[in-house]
């Protein structure tokens, strides 16, 4: 799994990442998360939401805004 190999990413008792519902962001510089890895088994219009959310603050976070 990603959280075994990734170090400083936090993690659920379930092995899920922890990350900010409206943006993706979790506690690990520059990594965002959603979908699966931090819901578990979800449908995929919530995995493509959250997808959305990441990708317009990955989007700032680059153009520096």
């Amino acid at each position: 799994m990603i959280a075994s190999t990734t170090e400083g990413l936090k993690t659920t008792i379930h092995d899920t990442v922890v990350a900010d519902e409206a943006t993706g962001k979790t506690v690990k510089d520059k990594v965002w998360a959603g979908g699966d890895i931090v819901t578990g088994a979800a449908t995929v219009i919530s995995a493509m939401g959250a997808g959305k959310r990441a990708a317009v603050d990955i989007d700032k976070f680059l153009s520096g805004k």
